[in-house]
């Protein structure tokens, strides 16, 4: 199997061509991206390895050249697509995948796009093409851990995904680059683009538009051994991510369904100024990014968060109400354990494991596909175990009624 990893020498591209390799029925991946010589030195790195010898190549690769991206793409057997923001080049590198007939799977975490990538279906369809979009951290992981935690119930009727914004930040694996004058970093491109647009959200059974950020609060299923209250409540913030509009298509009856940020309690007044700036044009999308991320405010945000965050809570996380033995009931789901190298590898890895889903056969169906409509979440979390040291994923579901 050859591989074209697009923007594969970024920070969850690096991630999931390291996972990538692992696996002995990938012959060849080829590391393309803007920066040549980061994908270099990225690719000389890993040559060191004897499992990588001969199997790994960088080369250089513009996606807004449609030519060169086709070009790059007719010769591979799968596109791992890690170019954001998606808002932005999701949709014309996956209909460029699906016109050269190859297998396709991104990490896209925009829900416009998303809508827009799951109409190539039916072209997908036609030239033989497998495609799974958004199957990353959230969405991706939090997709699967969602049809874990729903079907813990008889029947479902809210859906809810979310993540602790303190675990959006990398480790440094060696090639983080700090980003060039005139550069915005991508992940706060993504992040200021959620939350100054309108966002689609399942509210009684319907899609409506809202704006972001808006609170709610779940009672979470908790491990208790005592005889008290099995469950804790939780403040989420409601967030643009593609769960919200993508899980109803596994779920048709599904009466409410959003996605959204855990521990923001102290920065949310600050995350809306800056939103309403955007909105109001008064910002730029990339000058607020660039605000966000300026004089180490990431590092001191994400230091913030994760000093005033409730520690026994996990960094990813499924929720849903229901039904069970004709009572209400809810559900959780989580994983105690990821992989080591903070936002990038978590995202990274499970996109890499389209490869192993593929060859083993576990993705008979072609066209565009959420992963929750086409993966089984056992096979996936037993093929992430392996990935999280020794005790694996620790995947865990709990109910309360």
């Amino acid at each position: 199997m050859k591989v074209l990893a697009i923007g594969g020498s970024g920070g969850m591209g690096r991630a999931a061509v390291r996972a990538a390799l692992t696996f002995d029925f990938v012959s060849e991946i080829v590391v393309a991206g803007i920066d040549l010589e980061l994908a270099e030195d990225f690719v000389a790195s890993l040559k060191a390895e004897a499992s990588a010898t001969g199997r790994i190549r960088a080369i250089y690769l513009d996606v807004t050249d449609d030519v060169s991206l086709r070009q790059a793409i007719s010769e591979v057997d799968v596109v791992l697509n890690s170019a954001g923001p998606f808002f932005r080049f999701g949709v014309p590198i996956l209909t460029a995948a699906i016109d050269e007939g190859k297998h396709y799977c991104d990490i896209c975490d925009d829900w416009q796009p998303t809508a827009e990538m799951l109409k190539l279906s039916e072209r997908a369809k036609q030239n033989n093409v497998t495609a799974v979009i958004g199957l990353g951290a959230s969405p991706g992981i939090s997709n699967l851990l969602c049809v874990k935690a729903a079907s813990a119930l008889d029947k479902v009727d809210t859906i809810v995904s979310a993540w602790k914004l303190s675990g959006a930040v990398n480790e440094d694996d060696g090639f983080n680059k700090p980003t060039a004058e005139g550069q915005v970093d991508a992940a706060a491109v993504h992040l200021i683009h959620c939350l100054s647009e309108s966002i689609q959200v399942l509210k009684d059974g319907k899609m409506v538009e809202t704006t972001p950020l808006q609170h709610t609060q779940i009672d979470y299923p908790v491990a208790n051994s005592a005889k008290t209250k099995n469950s804790v409540p939780l403040d989420v913030w409601s967030l643009g991510h593609p769960e919200a509009i993508t899980l109803v298509r596994r779920f048709p009856a599904l009466q409410n369904c959003y996605n959204g940020m855990l521990g923001i309690n102290d920065i949310v007044d600050s995350l809306r100024q800056i939103a309403a700036a955007v909105a109001a044009k008064e910002l730029s999308v990339d000058d607020a990014a660039r605000l966000l991320t300026e004089d180490g405010g990431r590092e001191a945000r994400q230091t913030r968060l994760a000093e005033t965050e409730r520690d026994d809570i996990p960094g990813i996380l499924a929720y849903a109400a229901g039904r069970k033995n004709g009572q209400f009931a809810t559900a959780g789901a989580f994983i105690t354990n990821q992989p080591k190298g903070g936002m990038a590898t978590i995202t990274g890895t499970p996109q890499a494991l389209f490869l192993p889903l593929l060859h083993k056969g576990h993705l008979q169906q072609t066209g565009v596909f959420a992963p929750e409509e086409v993966i089984d979440p056992d096979v996936f979390f037993e093929l992430l175990d392996s990935f999280c040291g020794p005790k694996g994923t620790g995947l865990t579901v709990l109910t309360s009624s």
